[in-house]
């Protein structure tokens, strides 16, 4: 089966985790309800930088696994502050669903959209 590019709209880089990621994960305050191995970028397709995916959440802050491919790392973030809806009140699919600072357009769990149509 082929993928047709003008159909993806997420990157399509995918990682795995190493034992020493796992158990950095692993040894948050907050368990993470499951875990995966293997995790794929949640960044747009043709992003520019290091790929990025959401390893675990605790309280306010995102610990986000980014790589390239010669290296990876674990960094933590916060919300990225976009809404496309302003009376949001809390993270929904009208809210951008990755980290504060991150490249290219704003996602949510349905859409990406432009920094100023978030306003």
């Amino acid at each position: 089966m082929s993928i047709d590019a003008e159909e993806l709209t997420t990157c399509p880089a995918r990682i795995t985790l190493d034992a020493a990621q796992l158990a950095f994960f692993d040894g948050l305050p907050t368990a993470a309800p499951s875990l995966q191995s293997e995790l794929g970028c949640e960044l747009e397709q043709g992003h520019e930088g290091s790929h990025a995916a959401l390893g675990q959440q605790v309280d306010a802050t995102m610990w986000w696994l980014q790589w390239t491919l010669s290296a990876s790392e674990i960094n933590p973030y916060t919300w990225c502050p976009a809404r496309q809806t302003p009376t949001a009140q809390s993270r929904a699919d009208t809210d951008c669903a990755l980290f504060d600072g991150h490249p290219g357009r704003h996602s949510s769990a349905k859409t990406y959209w432009q920094a100023d149509e978030a306003a």
